[in-house]
């Protein structure tokens, strides 16, 4: 009887197994079909243009940009060299810089760049083996006038805040199509699509898929009577028709050359501040380091360490704040290898684990 009993009791989890199991399987996705024919159009031209905007990332902050050209580079195989616009004011402080492509991907050293401040616009250029998506821009590629027109519907992309936020949407209409900025006549237009600080650099499409600006900036607060009040919609975008012949005469000769220096790439935080905002159980008992927060994609530092790796000891010598780190960097030339002894949680035990790192 207690082995009837117990078939029964087995049969029974089995076919509830089975039924969950069919449950989730056959759970099916149901696809979105858009109502109206002007969201489907915007819908599949931010697909179609959304591989070719890119985060330009520096040494004190990021933009964003937009691939829009490509070539081989000489006396290399299948390595190409990609042009990507953006705001001079994103690039000005000069130092290093890489382009970020979203989550799952590497991001790209810039090997140089060119600007032109008086118009706030730049092009910085990568070479990668990668095959990058490039949009093109008419008013460059064959010197055309793209027509800008009071009401038409636009559509910003870029990253504002942080990388968090890459490729960030917003829309809104051409306000006013030719407009002053920094007191040169007709070199912006005005529209109402939301802009924060990291869109600078973005493009500006219209529904059709074309770049016709490039944002830059936004009117934060007016002044009224009653003193400042918040300004809403009142946002600026360099006019792609002023910009092109800038870009088009960039010469060769004239792009300057980024300067890499030897690092480990890492982004780290002194323990205490770390423990303001985080989890104290990311850390052991009583951590005495520095807490690896972040990566550079373009250095090999990602490769043998974690994120929340608490870093204690390089080249023999006690790590206990960010100064003692990079006295272990200085006089550093590429090609130096350092070893590190971090504390890291392995299925929620602490371990010690020892690496090396190359500097690239």
């Amino acid at each position: 009887m207690k082995t009837k009993k117990l078939i029964l009791s087995i049969l029974t989890v089995l076919i509830s197994l089975t039924l969950i199991g069919c449950t989730i399987e056959t759970r099916a996705v149901e696809t979105y079909v858009s109502p109206s024919t002007e969201e489907q159009l915007r819908i599949d031209m931010i697909a179609e243009v959304s591989p070719s905007v890119v985060a330009v990332v520096t040494e004190t902050g990021h933009g964003s940009g937009i691939i829009y050209k490509s070539e081989p580079v000489e006396g290399e195989t299948n390595v190409d060299r990609y042009y990507i616009m953006t705001n001079n004011h994103v690039v000005e402080d000069g130092g290093e810089m890489k382009v970020h492509f979203g989550p799952g991907q590497d991001d790209i050293a810039v090997k140089d760049y060119q600007t032109y401040p008086l118009f706030d616009v730049a092009v910085v250029r990568i070479e990668t083996d990668r095959n990058l998506r490039v949009h093109a821009i008419a008013p460059i590629d064959d010197n055309v006038i793209t027509e800008i027109v009071k009401g038409q519907e636009v559509i910003a992309i870029g990253t504002p805040r942080d990388l968090a936020f890459f490729n960030y949407v917003t829309t809104g209409v051409v306000s006013i199509p030719t407009f002053a900025y920094e007191g040169i006549n007709g070199l912006s237009l005005m529209h109402d699509a939301d802009l924060n600080p990291g869109n600078s650099g973005g493009p500006l499409f219209n529904l059709n898929g074309e770049v016709i600006g490039l944002n830059v900036a936004k009117i934060t607060d007016v002044q009224t009577s009653d003193g400042l009040i918040a300004a809403d919609g009142l946002n600026y975008a360099l006019n792609i028709n002023k910009l092109a012949p800038i870009i088009r005469g960039f010469q060769e000769a004239n792009y300057i050359e980024v300067v890499r220096s030897p690092k480990l790439g890492v982004t780290v935080q002194e323990v205490d501040i770390f423990l303001l905002e985080n989890d104290p159980s990311l850390l052991p008992n009583n951590p005495v380091g520095v807490v690896v927060i972040g990566f550079d994609l373009t250095r090999n530092a990602h490769l043998v360490l974690e994120e929340y790796d608490l870093i204690i000891e390089m080249n023999g010598n006690p790590i206990t704040s960010i100064a003692d780190l990079a006295a272990e960097l200085q006089d550093a030339e590429f090609g130096d290898t350092h070893q590190l002894t971090v504390i890291r949680k392995v299925n929620n035990v602490f371990e010690e684990i020892s690496v090396t790192i190359t500097l690239s």
